[in-house]
């Protein structure tokens, strides 16, 4: 990554190799004038200039007593000048300077990726986007595509995972995903580059698969502990645990997707997971806590169907659903601790959907059934040839479903009265 600090003599005579790798500083003076030093201790100067739309990169000497800053910038302003005209700059004549034809940079080529592979095609476009912004344009972002080593990945990857003392696995692997995915596509671009670079590079080993169900006793608690947190992260919470949908599925739900006449939220493909609308049958609890939550954001259910609104809105961008889920789960988790009286096991928002489906399970629920509830494209019934043509969406079966479940819900609670966290 090129350093925004200008180049000096006092600054270039103080550098200190790095332990791998290479760096580049550029200079304030000259635009495009870098100075790249290697681990090797080897500085050299080059000269990167896009043209007609492709990156020229020119070596024009190491750095030492006969060939200065001084001497580099007189070089580089010639060169442009030549550029500038048309000229050819290459050492002979009908000779091809290494590198005329130019690569683009990480971030130049995410732009034509981002705009051909991401925007309104994949569901995760935002999200993708805003790893690539935060983690990998800050540090890869000036980098030629086809420079970046197998090694380069693996140190990148690895300082994301343990910066500052701190693991950061998941993050990790998630920046490595995206990463890998857009040099896949970038290959192709890519005639100096042999491999993706991400192929082999180190990177965190996939999470074991998480099988943690809540007791009834924490159920209940939870239940407690969001009622009284109530709108709007409470109420999330409730939906959650009587949908058994996805956070962000209950997060960004909007109003027109609620029918309360019929009974029903209708989870578009748009903002499902795999990309399938879901029909979620809505059980007369689940229909009480929609009409609180309604009725909390101040709009009327009767007439849902005629706002585009996140019922779960921002105050301050009604666009965006509210923020401050992590900390408000954190203090529901505080007091379900209370009421408990001990420290439950740790769990987390997706915990809560398997809790649901675990349950759907234990009521005897068919499993071709709860996969639908759940939306999952899985399963014999959905898998190949056969998904083709078994296209039945279970929505009675799924109403009966998660109407016992609902029933099931709020006798768990009525088994577990606890008092509230003042009184304990």
């Amino acid at each position: 990554m090129a350093n925004t600090v200008g180049l000096t003599d006092a600054r270039i005579a103080g550098l200190k190799a790095p332990e791998r790798g290479q760096i580049e500083l550029s200079d304030g003076i000259v635009k495009g004038l870098r100075l790249r030093l290697g681990a090797s201790g080897t500085k050299t100067y080059i000269l990167r200039k896009r043209v007609q739309g492709r990156w020229l990169n020119v070596t024009l000497g190491r750095h030492g007593p006969n060939f200065t800053l001084a001497n580099a910038r007189r070089k580089a302003r010639d060169l442009l000048v030549d550029i500038e005209q048309g000229k050819s700059i290459a050492r002979k004549p009908g000779a091809k300077r290494k590198g005329a034809q130019g690569v683009e940079t990480i971030a130049n080529l995410y732009e034509i990726y981002l705009l051909q592979q991401i925007q309104g095609k994949k569901r995760s476009a935002k999200e993708f986007d805003r790893v690539f912004k935060k983690y990998i344009k800050p540090e890869l972002g000036d980098r030629l595509a086809d420079s970046i080593t197998r090694g380069d990945v693996s140190r990148f990857v690895e300082k994301i995972a343990f910066e500052r003392g701190k693991e950061t696995l998941t993050m990790a692997r998630i920046v490595f995903r995206h990463l890998s995915t857009f040099y896949t596509w970038a290959l192709t671009r890519l005639e100096q580059l042999p491999s993706n670079p991400c192929r082999d590079a180190w990177h965190p080993k996939p999470s074991e698969p998480r099988d943690r169900v809540l007791t009834e006793r924490e159920l209940a608690a939870l239940w407690h502990a969001a009622s009284e947190e109530g709108y709007p992260f409470g109420h999330i919470v409730q939906l959650l645990v009587l949908t058994a949908q996805r956070r962000g599925e209950v997060l960004n739900a909007i109003c027109d997707e609620f029918d309360v006449k019929d009974k029903t939220w209708v989870v578009p493909g748009s903002r499902a997971k795999n990309g399938k609308a879901n029909v979620v049958p809505l059980s007369a609890e689940a229909i009480t806590v929609v009409s609180e939550i309604f009725a909390a954001a101040g709009m009327d259910i009767d007439n849902a169907h005629k706002c585009d609104r996140i019922i779960f809105a921002s105050k301050v961008t009604e666009s965006n659903s509210v923020s401050g889920m992590s900390k408000a789960c954190r203090r529901m988790l505080v007091s379900v601790d209370n009421k408990l009286g001990f420290k439950a096991g740790h769990f987390t928002i997706h915990d809560i959907r398997r809790t649901a489906a675990t349950g759907l399970q234990r009521l005897g629920i068919p499993l071709a059934v709860s996969e639908a509830v759940l939306n999952h494209q899985s399963g014999s019934a959905r898998a190949g040839v056969a998904g083709v043509y078994h296209r039945h969406q279970y929505t009675k079966e799924k109403r009966e479903a998660l109407s016992l479940w609902g029933r099931e819900v709020l006798e768990i609670v009525a088994r577990y009265p606890m008092e509230s966290d003042q009184d304990c």
